[in-house]
């Protein structure tokens, strides 16, 4: 029984772990790319503009179409007409003498139509345009939005990238402070488990050890709150990689490690920048290569037009649509070039023109305030990341240093030569002190992202 339960045991915790998801931070990076919303939609956008491409330039190609229609006159259109025959044929009678002459009423008037009640029409006419200014330039502004959709789909992945990864930073720290506190809680609980027996062999005051057992409450409870906020930040994790909030995950990489690969000597705070790394700034030139398009397939519009067509049509007209004996299929085919011209439209395209000459400047006045922000965030993530470097190696001293201290005066106190108030006070300033080379480290590769961001750099 005993080793049913143990196996049973070893066999859930096994299956837990195996539930749990393992990323570094490259892999929560390729996984928040791979199934983040916003990609999807980008490689929709994508489709969607070869097939916005695809039906533009059907606007160019041959079109064909064929109809067929039938119609029946409930009552048929008829014309009134004079009869002019019979005064022709008695004129003749008369010169011939085959009749005497006499005068002639005046003529009858009768109706006649030129239709029959049944019509059957079949058709199919072909069209193929041959000139227009504004299709070229519309399709070439066609193609170059499908690349525009390329450059949004980056600037998507360098925000994801930058999100996931920041996110992945803030579980790294909470784990790190949480161990840190952990190690912290270790230490206290045995310096109060000494304390409490030197208290009761009458070497120590009760006010010493409440001290202790305040430090101690005062850890478990950030402990506690580090729980927490460790799982927020999991969530936001998960949020970011767009993962399923209530499975869970586990995050691989370590803090220092990843510090240690941070190399700062090779940045330069003059260097040269290079602007079209960045998505937004392709984003923003594009869109003035298509307003320049516009322009020009606006002026296209006082070009004229050309366009060649060719009809063919049957038509079969009868009293009774079956008699055969009534007159057959009667055929018509037509072709021809039709050319137009714009004469004056009111200076609509000339409005449209100096609109679109706005939405230039607009756009040029655009670039240059993002050639300013990509300059100020690239000068200001180098300097930042410089600074954290060095905050890093100094938090590092003073912890070295701190820790140093605490221990002396743990020592003193033991010795009967040092207080307790001087141990808190060390104790207080050795947790300062972890706590800033956390942050520090935190700080570090938070500045490192930007720093990348800021580049364009993977």
């Amino acid at each position: 029984m005993k080793y049913r339960l143990l196996f049973l045991l070893i066999t859930t915790g096994l299956f837990q772990l195996s539930a749990q998801d393992q990323f570094s931070l490259e892999q929560a990076v390729g996984y928040g790319l791979t199934h983040h919303n916003n990609m999807k939609m980008n490689d929709l956008d994508y489709l969607s503009t070869e097939q916005t491409i695809r039906e533009f330039k059907s606007t160019g190609m041959p079109k064909v179409k064929g109809g067929i229609d039938y119609s029946y006159y409930l009552a048929v259109p008829a014309q009134p007409v004079e009869d002019f025959i019979s005064p022709s044929v008695y004129g003749v009678l008369f010169q011939e003498n085959v009749i005497p002459e006499r005068e002639l009423a005046a003529p009858e008037t009768f109706e006649f139509s030129f239709v029959q009640p049944n019509v059957l029409t079949a058709n199919i006419g072909a069209s193929i345009q041959l000139f227009d200014g504004t299709f070229i330039y519309g399709l070439k502004a066609a193609k170059l939005y499908k690349g525009l959709i390329k450059k949004k789909r980056i600037q998507s992945e360098q925000t994801i990238t930058t999100n996931v990864t920041k996110a992945y930073m803030s579980i790294l720290v909470a784990e790190k402070n949480k161990e840190v506190i952990s190690q912290n809680i270790k230490v206290l609980e045995k310096s109060l488990s000494d304390i409490k027996a030197v208290y009761q062999n009458g070497f120590a005051e009760s006010l010493d050890v409440d001290r202790m057992q305040l430090s101690l409450e005062t850890l478990q409870t950030q402990i506690g709150n580090l729980d927490q906020m460790i799982q927020l930040s999991y969530n936001l994790l998960k949020f970011q990689m767009n993962y399923p909030i209530d499975q869970n995950i586990v995050v691989t990489d370590n803090l220092e490690l990843m510090v240690e690969q941070i190399i700062v000597d090779e940045i330069t705070l003059d260097g040269p920048i290079d602007m079209s790394r960045r998505a937004e700034f392709s984003v923003i030139e594009v869109g003035q290569q298509l307003n320049e398009l516009d322009y020009k397939r606006t002026k296209a519009g006082y070009l004229p037009t050309a366009n060649a067509f060719i009809n063919f049509q049957e038509s079969l007209q009868r009293s009774n649509l079956f008699d055969n004996d009534e007159a057959g299929w009667l055929p018509t085919a037509v072709a021809g070039v039709s050319i137009k011209a714009p004469i004056y439209d009111g200076g609509m395209k000339k409005a449209q023109m100096e609109n679109i000459k706005l939405k230039m400047n607009k756009t040029d006045l655009q670039k240059q305030d993002l050639e300013r922000l990509i300059t100020l965030q690239v000068r200001n993530s180098q300097r930042s990341i410089i600074n954290a470097r060095n905050t890093v190696n100094n938090s590092k001293k003073n912890l070295d240093l701190s820790q140093r201290i605490y221990d002396k005066t743990k020592i003193k106190f033991k010795e009967g030569i040092g207080s307790s108030i001087e141990v808190t006070q060390a104790e207080a300033d050795l947790y300062q002190a972890q706590g800033n080379y956390i942050n520090a480290l935190y700080d570090l590769l938070i500045a490192k992202t930007d720093y990348n961001l800021a580049l364009a750099k993977q």
